[in-house]
């Protein structure tokens, strides 16, 4: 059985977890040479070297946001703590079911990632400000990029993920800690201005970085938008990433070493088997097993045992503790451009457009016109479940469902009886844990709705 360790102290240093997304080739080797490499000591961080430091803090920090790790107090990132209350995974692990099943209670086993976003987001802010007090003699703009595209990243996927209303640092003190609390709304606001920052400091020739906040930035958009203006906002994102490349992914990276940032839907999923792969949950969820889509590495033949005795099958999606999670690719960029093209009512522009990702892929055949607008969306949202399958994307789109399409909640989460026991609960939303009622600038979230 999992047991938690270690809370990241605001200074700690991961070594491994960085992106491979312009980091400076030799910086790891640098900093082994130290002799506490794994801790920043406060009195060397106003300087280029401090910098550095925070800057591959940050960024393992974003992996461990991503994908989760096996050590600290919140081990679990937004892909399998969304993917629960999603339709994705479901509880093999006795105390975990109050996500799962809709009824969250943090008296239970606190398998929240809150201390993901906090530690995330905050380190993030803190590296941006020293990276552009102290720059590297060369890379600096890159890193800086890189590190503001990351942040738009957080504050999107919380967005999509936590409920309305949910304290960040103020970022006015580093000693004394006090918080805002920011509306989904503004969080939406503040990713957008994240990203633009990263697309000036990026300009044309960082490709990597570029083709990332685009497919961010369009996101957002997406997110952002309402029943009255989902036609002019996927139009808005779709000629964001008109220019990324089909073949474009920005991944985590993840490593194999016991003091590293490890994948933890492997550590959780495969090693210890504390979740499963959910096939139709609850009625609504989606036949990610049973369809034996080629995108869905997961093989219901073998089965075996979580924790508390439920059949499990065999998760093959991230086979190893280094598999990296795709944040960002060409393929969503090509959803993106779908989704404009079915708001335009575009099908037959919105059916190619389908075809052409589906073409990337050995083993799936072309797709025909369904026939009607329900069963166009229906499709839409199945195939973004698929090609982005365990990512931190389908909570928020089961949201979407809801806010942006009218759907009823209870036709697009999972609903009814839970195979535990019970009945599935209502909630839509992750929020803040228990631990932040104690923060007295903030009491509870302004509402928990899709």
């Amino acid at each position: 059985m999992k047991l938690r360790r270690h809370m990241l102290a605001l200074g700690a240093l991961p070594l491994a977890g960085v992106l491979g997304l312009g980091a400076c080739n030799n910086l790891h080797d640098r900093l082994l040479d130290v002799q506490t490499p794994d801790i920043v000591d406060p009195g060397n961080v106003q300087s280029a070297a401090g910098a550095q430091s925070y800057y591959v803090a940050a960024t393992g920090d974003f992996s461990r946001f991503i994908g989760g790790d096996r050590g600290g107090s919140s081990p679990l990132g937004l892909n399998l703590t969304g993917g629960m209350l999603a339709d994705e995974i479901f509880s093999a692990r006795a105390g975990t079911e109050s996500i799962d099943n809709r009824s969250i209670n943090f008296n239970n086993f606190p398998i929240d990632s809150w201390t993901q976003v906090g530690n995330t987001y905050t380190r993030t802010v803190r590296a941006i400000r020293l990276l552009a007090q102290f720059p590297p003699a060369t890379g600096g703009p890159a890193q800086l990029a890189q590190l503001h595209a990351n942040e738009g990243f957080v504050l999107t996927i919380t967005a999509e993920n936590y409920c309305n209303g949910i304290p960040l640092w103020d970022g006015q003190s580093d000693v004394t800690i006090a918080t805002t609390t920011f509306s989904t709304a503004q969080l939406y606001a503040a990713a957008i201005a994240q990203f633009d920052s990263a697309l000036t400091l990026a300009g044309t020739t960082n490709t990597s970085v570029r083709n990332f906040a685009l497919v961010g930035k369009a996101r957002t958009l997406v997110d952002q938008a309402t029943p009255a203006t989902l036609a002019s906002n996927t139009a808005a994102a779709a000629a964001l990433v008109s220019e990324v490349p089909t073949s474009f992914t920005a991944t985590t990276t993840f490593s194999t070493l016991t003091t590293g940032v490890v994948n933890a839907i492997y550590d959780w999923m495969n090693s210890t088997k504390n979740f499963g792969a959910s096939d139709k949950e609850g009625g609504n969820g989606l036949d990610y097993v049973s369809s034996k889509d080629p995108r869905i590495k997961v093989d219901g033949t073998k089965l075996g045992r979580g924790q508390d005795g439920t059949p499990t099958p065999l998760m093959n999606q991230y086979p190893t503790l280094n598999s990296n999670v795709v944040i960002a690719s060409g393929i969503e960029a090509r959803m993106i451009e779908a989704e404009a093209q079915l708001a335009a009512g575009n099908s037959a522009s919105f059916i190619s457009t389908l075809n052409a990702a589906r073409a990337t892929t050995t083993g799936l055949a072309p797709l025909t016109d369904p026939g009607s607008a329900a069963a166009r969306v229906d499709l839409l949202f199945r195939e973004r479940a698929f090609w982005m399958y365990t990512t931190a994307h389908r909570l928020g789109d089961m949201r979407r469902l809801v806010r942006q399409y009218g759907r009823n909640t209870e036709t697009v989460f999972p609903t009814g009886a839970y195979f535990k026991g019970g009945s599935y609960g209502t909630d839509v939303t992750l929020v803040p844990s228990q631990q932040e009622t104690n923060n007295p600038n903030w009491q509870a979230c302004t509402d928990k709705n899709a």
